[in-house]
C-alpha cells in the first residue's frame, strides 16, 4: 500500500488478509482507502 498525502493507496493485484479471520481479500481495482475486516486494518501480504 502506498501512501500520497495522507491517504492510503491499494494497488492492482495486492492481497490483504485478515489476521482474527483469516479472510483473504485481492485488490481488483485500484484505489484509495484502508482495507477493514472484523474491526480491524487489515494486513498486505503480497
Amino acid at each position: 500500500m502506498r501512501r500520497k498525502g495522507g491517504v492510503n493507496l491499494t494497488e492492482k493485484g495486492q492481497i490483504y488478509v485478515c489476521e482474527i479471520c483469516g479472510n483473504k481479500v485481492q485488490v481488483l481495482e485500484a484505489g484509495a482507502g484502508i482495507l477493514v475486516c472484523c474491526g480491524e486494518d487489515m494486513n498486505l501480504v503480497q
